[in-house]
């Protein structure tokens, strides 16, 4: 007999957001298929009709939870036109997802959370490669280079001890400057 086409919906949105909660807050080794299901009182062939592990499942969460990060920085960086307005809004943004991260990263495995600095890292690269277009980057290396180099620069600044002992208006120096090093490199 055939296997059912797996419908997107319903059980399965169910079962990644209880899977989403209980990765972030107990983390990816301490949840079990068997606890996902008792969040959403299902059976174990419902989770093996849409997915073929937990390791697969995890994957579609971090796909899901990146790809709102990756359209909630897209929007953000929008109307943007100088790096001043872009740190003012990355700032700000910034002290709201470190809330929402300190929240979760308790339970979070030193893997999970170096795995999630990554894909960030990843999928900030696209995006700031477009902002460095528009403050008029003409480097003399690739804009896709450039931008990892802007990337990786202000993920080492904001991950600093110093960065956290500095007041908003240094850590607002800093980022410029770190952006208009690579604007003038």
């Amino acid at each position: 007999m055939a296997r059912k086409p797996v419908l997107e919906g319903g059980k399965k949105d169910e079962i990644i957001a209880a899977a989403a909660q209980l990765f972030f807050t107990e983390g990816f080794e301490q949840t079990s298929v068997r606890k996902i299901l008792d969040q959403v009182n299902g059976e174990v062939g419902m989770f093996y009709h849409y997915f073929r592990s937990k390791e697969e499942l995890f994957d579609v969460v971090a796909d899901r939870f990146f790809r709102q990060y990756e359209k909630d920085f897209s929007a953000m960086c929008s109307d943007i036109r100088t790096p001043e307005e872009f740190v003012t809004k990355f700032l700000s943004m910034y002290k709201a997802a470190m809330a929402k991260y300190a929240r979760i990263k308790t339970n979070m495995h030193w893997t999970i959370r170096s795995a999630m600095h990554e894909r960030t890292v990843a999928s900030l690269i696209p995006v700031a490669q477009d902002l460095l277009k528009k403050f008029g980057y003409s480097g003399s290396y690739p804009a896709d280079i450039a931008a990892a180099r802007t990337v990786a620069s202000l993920s080492a600044a904001i991950h600093s001890e110093s960065f956290q002992t500095m007041n908003d208006a240094e850590k607002k120096d800093l980022l410029i400057c770190l952006i208009k090093d690579t604007l003038s490199a």
